[in-house]
């Protein structure tokens, strides 16, 4: 639901407003979002990795402390240095409009991270339905928020004021609440010996999480440089990571402190079991859906934005297949085993590469390089992350998964995608509106493929339970 209100907030925008006023919109909030990259310094995981890591309370309290004091300290200083910015920002973008919203957006990213946090804790402690209600309403007002600035108000920049306030209501909520269920956070019990300890984790996972935020969003970067707002307000919307991998993504938000767990008492048996579980649930749920929205493309871009968005359908092609791969993602079991160093490494080659070869591809293939080069470079990030990842748990990357059900599921999708596309191109000729061309097509392709793959997703989730 929560993913649902947010797509839905992005119709809306994507209607009501021009391509410049979009883009005005998205070039602030890839500033805000680079910036929380920047200043999130790993703190995340280092939250989960240091309160799991003891069972002690007072020793919690200070690591917990000292965390989200680093946090405070560096995000005040990124806000106060994206005022001071404001105008070489501007001229980057060739856009003075993108000034205020910069204002506005400047402390954003310190409220982000700390939500980031916040949750972090709610879920290591066991109250991850928390979480859930929390997320359901704040999507909910942002989505009213959104249907006032389009409909009533007329004016976007409502959008950013309106998400700081619910942002500052949301850290103050996630305060209270945890101070009821555990201790308060207070400043007075951090402990200053602790900063080494915990930057020396936190400082490389913090490269990673930024180089790794600025290889996948560099190509917006490439452009905004070479082309106009108005281009990069379709790119953007083009290249906007869909909701395929929901239900992987929240499973391995609450398996990652059992991970990280198992991984200190050298239960690597355990830990195989568990994230081989995880893989499979990953490739048969993701592939299924993304497949199917590969096959009506064209629909779904539609359904999502607007006509005005549709020359960027190659682009949003290619990211489609980048959403297929990203569940496997194996951070979790390398922050698990405190190997940030590694995350980092790869990272930061990969960074370095995708700099280098956006603007190739760019000059080579125009509008979509940039996306071409995105996905070649994410698949080998991922292989590499996989490969050492399965090193920290004893076993490889040839063991995590099991080939032949893979080969069974993606011929099902190619078999019932075709179907899909060929339905949908009949529809086309006899003019049925694309809303209901995308609903029939992709409804009864998820409902074939999940009639054939029901069993095997349910098995793996009852045998996730037994580790509970």
């Amino acid at each position: 639901m929560t993913m649902t209100m947010g797509l839905l907030s992005i119709k809306l925008l994507s209607v009501y407003f021009s391509l410049q006023e979009y883009g005005t919109y998205s070039q602030a909030i890839l500033v805000a979002q680079t910036i929380t990259s920047l200043s999130i310094l790993g703190l995340t995981d280092a939250t989960n990795y240091f309160y799991n890591k003891t069972t002690e309370i007072s020793a919690q309290k200070k690591y917990i402390a000292t965390i989200f004091s680093i946090q405070c300290v560096i995000g005040i200083v990124c806000g106060i240095l994206v005022i001071i910015l404001n105008n070489p920002i501007s001229w980057y973008f060739s856009n003075p409009d993108v000034k205020k919203y910069l204002i506005v957006i400047a402390f954003r990213p310190l409220l982000d991270n700390l939500i980031m946090m916040f949750q972090t804790l709610f879920v290591s402690i066991g109250k991850a339905k928390i979480i859930a209600l929390r997320n359901f309403l704040v999507s909910l007002i942002r989505l009213i928020t959104v249907a006032v600035a389009c409909l009533i108000v007329k004016d976007i920049f409502t959008v950013i004021c309106m998400s700081m306030i619910v942002d500052i209501v949301q850290v103050l909520y996630f305060y209270l609440l945890f101070r009821k269920y555990k201790n308060p956070i207070r400043i007075s019990d951090a402990d200053k010996k602790l900063i080494r300890e915990i930057l020396s984790f936190s400082i490389p996972m913090s490269i990673y999480v930024l180089t790794n935020y600025v290889s996948i969003h560099i190509d917006r970067y490439v452009i905004g440089a070479f082309t106009n707002t108005e281009m990069l307000a379709i790119y953007s919307n083009a290249a906007r990571k869909l909701p395929f991998d929901i239900l992987t993504l929240s499973l391995i938000t609450v398996l990652i402190p059992i991970l990280t767990r198992m991984i200190n008492r050298q239960e690597y048996a355990k830990a195989n079991d568990i994230f081989k579980l995880y893989l499979r649930i990953g490739y048969i749920i993701t592939f299924i859906f993304v497949g199917g929205a590969i096959a009506v493309s064209k629909d779904l871009m539609l359904f999502l934005y607007d006509t005005k968005y549709l020359a960027g359908l190659s682009v949003f092609i290619i990211y489609l297949v980048v959403d297929m791969i990203r569940f496997a993602n194996v951070t979790a079991i390398l922050t698990g085993a405190g190997k940030t160093k590694i995350l980092m490494t790869v990272s930061v080659v990969t960074m370095f590469l995708n700099a280098i070869f956006n603007v190739v591809g760019y000059k080579l293939w125009g509008f979509a390089g940039p996306a071409i080069v995105t996905l070649l470079l994410t698949i080998g990030m991922i292989l590499m992350l996989l490969h050492f990842g399965a090193k920290e748990i004893k076993t490889t990357v040839i063991k995590l998964f099991n080939f032949k059900e893979i080969t069974i599921v993606v011929i099902q999708i190619i078999i019932v995608g075709s179907g899909a596309y060929s339905l949908s191109s009949f529809m086309v000729e006899n003019n049925i509106p694309y809303v209901i061309r995308f609903i029939a097509c992709y409804g009864i392709y998820i409902l074939v493929l999940g009639l054939l793959n029901y069993r095997r997703v349910i098995e793996c989730y009852r045998k996730l339970n037994q580790y509970k």
